[in-house]
């Protein structure tokens, strides 16, 4: 089961990019889906959050933005938000891996936002970074999706520098053209990773 870890900064594209495997044979792992999903429904996880950043849940629940004003006012917080979530993203990410072992897919890509500023490249075969240009990535986000641009550089703020992920990256995929331009990008990446050998499901998961 070969992991392929794909990762971006906000607006970069990153998630469009991650679907596209699919057409190449893999499953997709997406982090922040999970999150999502343990931030409503995992009662421990909740109360842990709560207790560590008081005010930040409601109705039973984690409230993501009032978590996230939390930690624009004090970044450093993030670590101790990471030391809480990470461990139980980790146990949803093998029961997925298994399930696609199961049915025969050619790997799993990892979806994650935050893969080198976690440590996470340690834990796949290969890592992808999928990047754009400054205007590109503020335009998406700021003006497509109409978050406030004081928002958008406090998430910035809070991820490694694209220079920095470009650095660390195996492979580089640009979003900045057009969709067709980003497609055979991947189907060219899907085509090079094929060839390795996979180590990292036995080696880190796999226990």
């Amino acid at each position: 089961m070969l992991l392929v870890g794909i990762t971006g900064s906000i607006g970069m594209g990153k998630s469009t990019v991650a679907q596209m495997f699919k057409e190449h044979g893999y499953g997709i792992y997406n982090a922040d889906d999970t999150v999502h999903y343990i931030y409503e429904n995992d009662e421990e996880v909740i109360d842990k959050v709560e207790r560590q950043f008081p005010g930040s849940t409601k109705d039973g629940a984690v409230n993501r933005l009032a978590l996230r004003d939390i930690l624009n006012k004090d970044p450093d917080k993030f670590r101790d938000l990471e030391q809480i979530v990470h461990p139980v993203t980790r146990k949803y990410q093998i029961i997925y891996i298994k399930k696609l072992i199961e049915e025969g897919k050619m790997g799993c890509v990892l979806d994650i936002p935050l893969l080198f500023e976690t440590g996470g490249e340690k834990y796949v075969d290969v890592s992808v970074v999928v990047t754009a240009s400054e205007a590109t990535q503020q335009s998406r986000v700021v003006l497509e999706r109409k978050v406030p641009l004081e928002i958008f550089n406090a998430i910035k703020d809070q991820q490694m520098p694209d220079r920095d992920k470009l650095k660390k990256a195996d492979y580089i995929i640009s979003t900045d053209n057009n969709i067709e331009d980003t497609k055979s990008e991947v189907k060219e990446v899907a085509a090079k990773i094929k060839l390795i050998n996979p180590k990292a499901w036995n080696t880190f998961f796999n226990q």
